[in-house]
C-alpha cells in the first residue's frame, strides 16, 4: 500500500453552454425572469415580448445557428398556462465544414422557456430569424393552439384542416379506441367508423 498522496486533480473545464447562458442573461436583464442549469441543460425563462429580439441575438451575437426544436408544455391549472420551449445549438466550425474529427470545436446548447397565458395564447414568430421555425411553429399551433403572430403560413400540419380543437391541450377530450385482438376482432371492426357505399 502506498503512502503517496493522490495527485491534485485539475479543475473541470468551464462549460461553454453555461457561459452562453450567462451572456444571454446579461444581454436581456429586463426580459430574463430566471436562469439556471436544469437537468444538465442551460435554461432561461424569458418574457414573451422579448422572444424576437432574443432569437436574433442568439443567432447573430452568440452564434447559435440552429433552432433544434420548438415545443409547448401545458400546465393546465397554472397561470400562465403554457410554456413555449426553444432549443438552440451552436455547431462548431469543424462540424459545419465537414471535418471528420468530432472533437474539433465546441458544441453548445441553450434552452429558452417562454410563458404564455391561456387568455392570450399568442407569441411572435421567429421564422424570419430561424427558417426551421416554420414547420415547428405550425406543429405547436396544430397540437396546442398557440398562435405565432407574423407566421407566413400558420395552418395545421399533422391533423386535417377540419379537426376540431388541439389534442395535446390537457383539457382536450380523450378519444379512445379498443385494441383489436383475435377474440374481439369482429366487435372492434363493427364499431369503427367507415365510409359507406
Amino acid at each position: 500500500m502506498s503512502d503517496a498522496l493522490p495527485a491534485e486533480s485539475a479543475p473541470p473545464p468551464a462549460d461553454p453552454s453555461r457561459a452562453a447562458l450567462d451572456a444571454f442573461v446579461a444581454a436581456f436583464p429586463d426580459g430574463v425572469m430566471a436562469a439556471d442549469v436544469l437537468f444538465g441543460e442551460p435554461t432561461a425563462i424569458l418574457q414573451r415580448e422579448h422572444v424576437k429580439a432574443a432569437a436574433r441575438w442568439l443567432r447573430d451575437q452568440a452564434g447559435f445557428q440552429l433552432l433544434r426544436s420548438i415545443t409547448c408544455v401545458d400546465f393546465l391549472a397554472a397561470d400562465p398556462r403554457f410554456q413555449i420551449v426553444y432549443h438552440v445549438a451552436s455547431l462548431p466550425d469543424s462540424m459545419l465544414s465537414g471535418d471528420a474529427d468530432p472533437g474539433a470545436g465546441v458544441y453548445r446548447t441553450l434552452r429558452i422557456k417562454v410563458p404564455v397565458p391561456a387568455d392570450s395564447p399568442v407569441i411572435d414568430t421567429v421564422t424570419d430569424i430561424y427558417p426551421t421555425a416554420d414547420w415547428l411553429e405550425r406543429e405547436v399551433w396544430d397540437l396546442f393552439g398557440i398562435e405565432f403572430a407574423g407566421h407566413p403560413d400558420l395552418r395545421r400540419i399533422l391533423l386535417p384542416e377540419d379537426f376540431d380543437g388541439h389534442p395535446l391541450r390537457k383539457d382536450a377530450p380523450l378519444r379512445y379506441e379498443d385494441v383489436q385482438f383475435t377474440f374481439n376482432y369482429d366487435a372492434v371492426a363493427a364499431a369503427k367508423p367507415r365510409a359507406h357505399e
